[in-house]
């Protein structure tokens, strides 16, 4: 589940909210209640604190057909591609503002050292080499689906230089 994806309540999740039939606790009750889908997984994420809690509280209530999922719609930051630009410094590029944009404020240590390792890769090798890194940096924010997605760009990116 990707942080950008937003549930919705279903006809029983509203049912639920009166009924109280499934016993739900009281975390579980109060997510149920904020799902509106306006609010993405990131934004709900202040009811369990984590992003893994919360992506398995909304699957435990998706599950029980009380939300809806819908399928996520992953955007791609713009490369700037011009003249002398090498598929390698697009795939770099790519690899840091996903990063930095995925910690926000909170991330900025770890995703200055990010930037720093990136400048010091200079061959496909060595930035795969990061992969590991990147996808731990960025599943914290935006989940490991989207940490796959953007590597996926990456490796085309790779394969062409």
């Amino acid at each position: 589940m990707l942080s950008n994806q937003a549930p919705q309540k279903t006809d029983a999740g509203r049912r639920e909210i009166d009924s109280r039939a499934h016993k739900l606790s009281w975390q579980l009750r109060a997510l149920l209640i904020e799902t509106n889908g306006e609010r993405s997984v990131a934004e709900l994420t202040h009811v369990f604190k984590t992003h893994e809690a919360t992506v398995a509280a909304l699957d435990e209530l998706h599950a029980l057909g009380l939300i809806h999922i819908p399928d996520a719609q992953v955007e791609m930051p713009k490369l700037v591609v011009g003249e002398g630009i090498t598929p390698l410094q697009q795939a770099r590029q790519l690899l840091n503002d996903t990063a930095v944009g995925s910690v926000g404020v909170f991330g900025g240590i770890a995703a200055f050292r990010f930037t720093l390792k990136i400048e010091h890769c200079y061959t496909a090798v060595e930035l795969r080499a990061l992969f590991p890194d990147y996808r731990k940096l960025v599943a914290k924010g935006k989940g490991a689906d989207y940490a796959e997605t953007v590597l996926v760009q990456v490796e085309k990116l790779l394969g062409q230089a």
